[in-house]
């Protein structure tokens, strides 16, 4: 195995890895819980644990598909099973980012040992084992992953590294990161989503063009026309993507005044109420679970709507530009309060709970 062939299978596995172990999921996050509570050492303990498995399961897929290759038929239907799983999974991914659907984390065995606790958690990962034997049967099928013991070891260093440099970053930038990635996890999904699918349906022509004897010169045409096909496809779906937009008459929760910042800071004034600025985006998927589990909650709407005057501002509009400019926000939603007399009460970052408004609007003045 070449020197450059070598580096090529580090860099292909490292990055699959990394990418893979960036979204925000039970791993990640109790990393960065334990490196913000400053148990830098659990953290490292955690990392470790989670890796280990990681790297156990990898090469259980690698034994598990040099045995198949033996017997041809059972891996060409497991091929098929791959890549079926890899087009559902694109599906749902692209799914959740056409109606910006959001995630909740939450950290299981809090309380326990922190090695014995990423092992846990890594081994009832379900996402594991297929996605590893998955990306295995592609890089076997491209040349990329040959059946060299070497090989074998230069792939599974490189998924530990690169998961472990994920780890190092949630650890070290902790709850800035997750605050930027669930900002964004709109558009991971719509990256991650197309990247699956796509991936899926090479997949998919691969087998067929190998039951109808398709030559390579024709593969890879039709492989720059499905590539266009489903960029086109994906920045049209985007484009029809909802969009965030508070109902701002709602006949039970906050109602919330169609004026600019400006109007509503002179109107609080002239009532002598506190003010409550939702800042939101249109992209944002907690702003969009905010409106429909938290903001038109009749509780929220019988104390706000009588007692504070509530607007919701754009950060992408003039007015939100404005708002940034005093008030740097670096999560979406952010939610401010002033008092009476306009004087800053109280910033809140990302989803908010119902009762945590209703004491807030308590603390007001």
């Amino acid at each position: 195995m070449s020197m450059s062939k070598q580096l090529k299978l580090f860099w292909v596995a490292f990055s699959i890895s990394f990418v893979g172990a960036l979204p925000i999921g039970t791993l990640n996050t109790s990393v960065a819980n334990f490196a913000l509570n400053n148990d830098f050492a659990g953290a490292a303990w955690f990392g470790l644990a989670a890796i280990l498995v990681e790297v156990v399961i990898v090469r259980i897929a690698l034994v598990v598909l040099d045995q198949l290759v033996r017997l041809k038929k059972l891996f060409k239907l497991l091929s098929i099973v791959f890549c079926v799983a890899i087009l559902v999974l694109a599906y749902k991914t692209l799914e959740a980012a056409f109606h910006m659907r959001n995630f909740q984390d939450v950290l299981p065995f809090v309380g326990m040992n922190p090695f014995y606790s990423g092992l846990l958690l890594s081994i009832l990962n379900p996402l594991h084992l297929p996605f590893w034997m998955g990306w295995t049967a592609v890089l076997k099928s491209r040349g990329v992953l040959s059946s060299e013991t070497r090989a074998y070891n230069i792939f599974i260093i490189a998924i530990g590294t690169g998961t472990l440099l994920s780890f190092i970053i949630y650890g070290v930038a902790g709850n800035y990161l997750m605050d930027l990635l669930k900002a964004q996890h709109n558009l991971i999904n719509w990256i991650l989503g197309l990247t699956l699918l796509l991936t899926g349906l090479v997949q998919a022509y691969k087998l067929i063009a190998a039951q109808l004897l398709i030559n390579k010169n024709q593969m890879k045409k039709s492989a720059q026309i499905l590539l266009v096909f489903v960029i086109t496809a994906g920045i049209a779906l985007a484009s029809c993507t909802q969009k965030f937009k508070p109902k701002l008459n709602s006949q039970q929760g906050i109602n919330f005044k169609t004026v600019s910042l400006a109007d509503a800071q002179a109107l609080a004034k002239a009532e002598k109420k506190p003010l409550f600025v939702f800042a939101h985006a249109s992209w944002c998927p907690t702003c969009k679970q905010m409106e429909q589990e938290v903001l038109i909650k009749k509780e929220l709407g019988d104390v706000y709507n009588a007692k504070v005057v509530n607007v919701a501002i754009d950060i992408d509009s003039p007015d939100g530009k404005k708002l940034q400019a005093v008030y740097p926000i670096r999560a979406t939603p952010t939610l401010f309060f002033f008092n009476a007399d306009g004087s800053p009460a109280r910033k809140l970052e990302g989803f908010t709970k119902a009762e945590v408004l209703l004491a807030e609007e308590g603390e007001l003045k």
